[in-house]
């Protein structure tokens, strides 16, 4: 291998982080390999967050900083800090996202002591905006069996298991396996297909280590709409999903895949199951949205009668 190859590289896909990525990048840039190549791509940024991406990469030379001129959304700049790395082993990391001490020495370590893994995760931290920390120290299964069917229903188990048990779409994974999936595609849920399509490909296995720090998002509610334009600015009406798109999305994936007949007909049994469940977790969203939207309604309808009430001149 080429010296000027890198073992690592990071892909951080940012728009509008200022006040956030500089805890990312310096959680990167103080790790204890030195190995890697952090690959920033800046999505047509506003908030001043490119000159401070800049002066990073003009102080380290691991860093190299791709700026799009136009919003391209944020599954495809992810797609695109793919493209543009060269490391063995990548990982994706969001703007406010950031690294324990260690985290690649370990990662890289474990994952060159195993070579039929195609990559691993970790535990991890889940923060809130107001500093708020929660974790899960599950101890179940994970992806990692020999078998493709079993991984795959561990996957797609997971997906319903709540936020803070599991997180692999964060995980450290061999490039090469990455670029064999159809990557990041058009839909709500990009990351659930991705990791699906790992499973089948090899098993993930896992260090139970909370090595990484994750800042939970606040729900949308109702405003999903704004967050699909956050997704992709340009067509993302084309993103809408429901329980049976991606019922059928993932069974494609399950039939490209080269599985016997038993592993076959496992995944249906797993897939069938995952609709379910999503179907269920569809329908309380939608209820939850739809009450909503009545108590808006409602304290709207409320504020119009107290504003045309005739105020009292005595």
């Amino acid at each position: 291998m080429s010296k000027n190859v890198p073992r690592v590289s990071i892909g951080l896909a940012v728009r509008n982080g200022k006040g956030w990525v500089e805890n990312c990048i310096e959680s990167i840039l103080g790790q204890d390999f030195e190995g890697f190549e952090l690959v920033i791509s800046d999505n047509a940024s506003d908030d001043g967050v490119t000159e401070t991406l800049a002066n990073y990469a003009r102080a380290d030379g691991r860093i190299r900083l791709n700026v799009n001129p136009s919003n391209i959304g944020l599954h495809q700049n992810m797609n695109r800090v793919l493209r543009l790395a060269h490391g063995t082993f990548f990982r994706w990391i969001s703007a406010d996202d950031w690294l324990e001490p260690g985290y690649l020495s370990k990662c890289v370590k474990t994952l060159e002591g195993r070579t039929d893994a195609i990559g691993l995760t970790t535990g991890f931290t889940v923060h809130s905006p107001e500093g708020a920390a929660r974790w899960k120290d599950y101890e179940g299964e994970f992806p990692s069996s020999g078998d493709a069917a079993r991984r795959f229903e561990r996957m797609l188990w997971f997906y319903h298991a709540g936020d803070a048990k599991y997180d692999p779409i964060h995980g450290m994974y061999r490039r090469s396996r990455l670029l064999q999936t159809r990557m990041l595609r058009r839909s709500e849920q990009p990351d659930w297909l991705i990791c699906a399509e790992l499973a089948l490909i090899g098993p993930i296995i896992h260090i139970p280590d909370r090595l990484a720090n994750r800042t939970q998002k606040p729900r949308r509610g109702l405003d999903r709409v704004a967050s699909r334009r956050r997704l992709d600015p340009i067509s993302s009406e084309e993103l809408r999903t429901w329980p049976s798109r991606t019922y059928r999305d993932l069974r494609d994936i399950v039939l490209g895949a080269k599985l016997t007949e038993d592993q076959l007909r496992r995944c249906e049994m797993a897939l069938r199951r995952f609709w379910a469940k999503e179907t269920i977790r569809a329908g309380r969203a939608q209820f939850s949205d739809s009450r909503l939207l009545l108590l808006r309604r409602l304290r709207g309808n409320q504020g119009r009668f107290l504003s045309s009430t005739p105020v009292s001149q005595d």
